[in-house]
């Protein structure tokens, strides 16, 4: 993790992590297979984060929220992981944990296991591309934002009029602003499924 999150995924080479660990590549490959095998048990040792507990008094959405903040601050803090999650590290023990506590969260909401799986997955994703679309840039920062401000304003206001017009309240949009607004949809479309079962069953 620590070479991760100072080097990056591509100093993750098995010469390089050996070095690190002060050993040699022959002793890695009595613990794993290969690279590929390695960086799948991090991945998932990463994402172990998803075992911590949200307060018990919380409902399902609130416990969905806090979880899923949770995930987001652990991937801002380590960007590495983010970049290196993909389809089969989401197959690990602690994955499938957490996998595990989604359904139980969103079947106990009310949601078929069909749609709380996909409910569950795309909180997820959600969660990933917040994550991947802001690696590398600090919104909540005031140069940033003065940046993005002259970018708007120096636009052409023919074409691009509300750009333009809205140029210092849209510099000013956070990360965390769209994240939020993004996870209260999410939770609200998810409300509206669980009533839509209920009524279907009642």
């Amino acid at each position: 993790m620590a070479l991760l999150d100072t080097r990056g995924a591509t100093a993750l080479t098995m010469r390089n992590i050996a070095e690190t660990l002060g050993c040699t590549q022959a002793s890695l490959y009595r613990h794993v297979r290969n690279r590929e095998e390695l960086v799948t048990l991090l991945v998932d040792r990463a994402l172990s984060v998803a075992s911590s507990v949200p307060p018990d008094e919380a409902d399902w959405a609130e416990k969905a929220a806090w979880s899923a903040r949770l995930f987001r601050e652990h991937l801002r803090r380590h960007p590495g992981v983010a970049s290196l999650l993909r389809g089969t590290e989401r197959l690990g023990p602690n994955s499938l944990a957490g996998m595990q506590y989604s359904l139980e969260l969103f079947i106990g909401a009310g949601l078929s296991p069909r749609l709380a799986s996909a409910a569950a997955s795309s909180l997820a994703t959600f969660i990933l591309g917040s994550v991947h679309l802001n690696l590398g840039l600090d919104r909540s920062d005031p140069e940033e934002s003065r940046h993005l401000r002259l970018l708007y304003r120096s636009r052409d206001p023919a074409a691009l009029p509300l750009l333009v017009q809205h140029a210092d309240t849209l510099a000013e949009v956070t990360s965390d602003d769209e994240f939020e607004v993004g996870l209260n949809a999410l939770l609200t479309g998810f409300r509206a499924l669980i009533q839509n079962a209920d009524v279907a069953h009642g």
